[in-house]
C-alpha cells in the first residue's frame, strides 16, 4: 500500500531534516574525543589535560605557537594522529569558537 503525500507535507518534511545545520556542527563539536578512535596512549593525556571534546581539540591544535604539543605525553607522532583522524572525519575545518 502507498501513501501519498501533499507538496506542503513533503516541504514541511525537507526542512525539518535540513532547518538546524548549526545544531548538527554543534553537536559534532561537542562529541567526545573518544568518537575519533584515537589509541588510549593518546586519549589519556588528553583528558588528563582537559580535552574532551572535539571542539577542545580543535581549539588546542589551533593555538599558536605550541598548540598541542604543550600538552605532556603529547608529541609529533600523536599529534600526527590527531590530525588524520579528524581529516579522516572531514572535521579541520569545523568553526570551533562558536
Amino acid at each position: 500500500m502507498f501513501t501519498f503525500i501533499t507538496d506542503r507535507q513533503a516541504d514541511s518534511i525537507h526542512y525539518a531534516k535540513y532547518e538546524e545545520p548549526e545544531l548538527h556542527v554543534a553537536a559534532l563539536l561537542d562529541a567526545s574525543i573518544c568518537t575519533l578512535d584515537l589509541n588510549n596512549r593518546i586519549l589519556y593525556p588528553l583528558a588528563d589535560y582537559g580535552v574532551k571534546t572535539i571542539r577542545d581539540l580543535l581549539q588546542h591544535l589551533r593555538r599558536r605557537p605550541r598548540g598541542l604539543k604543550s600538552i605532556p605525553n603529547v608529541g609529533d607522532l600523536a599529534i600526527s594522529a590527531i590530525e588524520h583522524a579528524l581529516l579522516m572525519g572531514d572535521l579541520l575545518h569545523l568553526d570551533c569558537t562558536a
